[in-house]
């Protein structure tokens, strides 16, 4: 109950100005991924330069103010210290609330075992397992045979926990919006109790720092009609979910029409990234490196009020960025003005 209502005390403070330290962060654990997928090029980075658990454990015991961590990759679950880490992450932010994971799927048994062991930190797990497209089409787009019911178990496994909030998650673009209603029968099939509030949509995104796929061209040529017939599909569930569902598809309508700012972003207002070697960036799509965790001390507090990180700040209030509608953004955004009221 103390987490819950110190998340909601950080949503509420992100409604009316920059807050004294991160609430949320995206923390991308490892580039390595066993996957090859068409539509990100993450598995073609340098995969060495990893903080090691001593640093993250450095890193994390001055984030007093974190309530919502995104764990992310790569492939998180290719970390052999991937327990360890998430142990040592819960005992320093220890007002964190929710861990949110997301994982290819493709190694169902660890992703499980870790789902358990989040909940027993006394954590909210939220976990995304991805999955593009019916079987062979899924497998093709991400260069693996087996990708597709790697994903399946993976997911049903995870449904077994009821204290696991486990979706699948689907990144649409151009190579499959014409292969999801497949997708949606097989799904049927292949999961008995499957209901469309198990299923997320985003839309595919170029990030030149982090997925490495700015030379792609991917965006679903399909238009806003042809895309919230999808993403209206995740109008179920909890109230939370669907609160930020409707308005992050009310958002969509204007992100499809040209308008590439819905919401003021809350990028280095309440929310950050960090990569694998310990360099911060706004988020993960805004290729602007504000420095590196190494040169200080591993304070993130430190970086957070630096001259780089101001300036940055003011280029994002400014929409010197590319602007996005990416979820892990556009929700930090969205809860950031409900209290002004998002022009959306």
């Amino acid at each position: 109950m103390i987490k819950k209502a110190y998340l909601a005390k950080n949503i509420l403070a992100s409604n009316f100005g920059r807050l004294a330290s991160p609430y949320k962060i995206t923390f991308v654990l490892t580039y390595r991924c066993n996957l090859k997928c068409k539509i990100c090029r993450i598995w073609g980075k340098d995969t060495q330069d990893e903080l090691d658990i001593t640093k993250i454990e450095k890193l994390f015991k001055g984030l007093n103010n974190l309530s919502w961590l995104d764990l992310t990759g790569g492939e998180i679950t290719l970390r052999e210290d991937l327990f360890d880490v998430v142990r040592v992450i819960a005992k320093q932010a220890r007002k964190m609330l929710v861990l949110h994971i997301s994982s290819n799927g493709q190694l169902p048994d660890i992703l499980f075992k870790l789902a358990k062991e989040i909940v027993k930190l006394g954590l909210v797990p939220v976990i995304n397992v991805a999955l593009d497209g019916p079987r062979e089409f899924n497998d093709q787009l991400k260069g693996a045979n087996g990708a597709y019911e790697n994903s399946i178990s993976a997911f049903r496994k995870l449904k077994e926990l009821k204290q696991v909030n486990s979706f699948l998650s689907c990144t649409v673009s151009r190579h499959n919006i014409k292969h999801i209603d497949d997708l949606l029968v097989n799904l049927r099939k292949d999961l008995p109790k499957f209901s469309y509030s198990d299923f997320h949509f985003n839309i595919f995104h170029n990030s030149s720092h982090y997925y490495a796929n700015a030379q792609t061209d991917a965006f679903p040529e399909v238009g806003f009609e042809g895309l919230k017939k999808y993403f209206d599909l995740g109008l179920k569930g909890g109230f939370i979910k669907n609160l930020l569902t409707r308005l992050y598809i009310k958002g969509l309508r204007q992100y499809c029409s040209g308008e590439r700012f819905p919401v003021r972003c809350q990028a280095l207002n309440s929310t950050c990234f960090i990569s694998p070697d310990g360099s911060i960036y706004p988020c993960g799509l805004y290729d602007r490196r504000i420095g590196n965790l190494k040169d200080y001390n591993y304070d993130l507090m430190k970086l957070w009020i630096s001259k780089e990180s101001v300036e940055a700040r003011k280029e994002i209030v400014n929409m010197k960025c590319q602007g996005c509608w990416s979820p892990c953004e556009a929700y930090p955004a969205i809860l950031g003005r409900l209290i002004k009221g998002a022009h959306i």
